[in-house]
């Protein structure tokens, strides 16, 4: 016997699918992850999905590693010549709404780990402690692997 399901029930099942994090009570990163780097090179980039499943608003403060000389948070902008830059984030960028998601991702916000003790291999993982403004830290174990 086939099943036939309703538009109504798929778009209801899509929707409490996407929101799994909704409601849930806490702030987690829920996606982590880092590309390899050449030996020698002097910076790394790390991209986080981090949802706010709370009633409060939140932001980004910092990351931290041991791993990382320094790590600042970088959004990729274009200028007026239409040229790719990153530039340090604004704290605007890195607030994060009740029930919203924060995605990290190539060409657009990122974390840049510069001055890495080593290079990332893949099949290791990289230690991170996430700092949100109200929920503290959040302990993160990311994946380096190339996507």
């Amino acid at each position: 016997m086939r099943r036939r399901f309703s538009p109504v029930v798929l778009g209801v099942a899509l929707v409490v699918g996407a929101c799994s994090n909704a409601g849930s009570g806490i702030v987690a990163v829920t996606d982590s992850w880092a590309p390899t780097t050449p030996p020698g090179a002097q910076a790394a980039v790390v991209y986080l999905t981090i949802d706010n499943g709370t009633d409060t608003d939140d932001r980004l403060v910092s990351v931290a590693s041991d791993r990382c000389g320094t790590i600042e948070l970088h959004a990729t902008q274009f200028d007026e010549n239409r040229v790719m830059r990153m530039r340090l984030a604004e704290p605007s960028v890195l607030a994060l709404p009740s029930g919203d998601t924060m995605e990290m991702e190539p060409g657009g916000l990122h974390v840049m780990c510069i001055a890495p003790t080593s290079p990332f291999s893949a099949g290791e993982e990289l230690n991170l402690t996430v700092s949100m403004e109200t929920a503290g830290d959040i302990a993160v174990t990311t994946a380096i692997a190339n996507r």
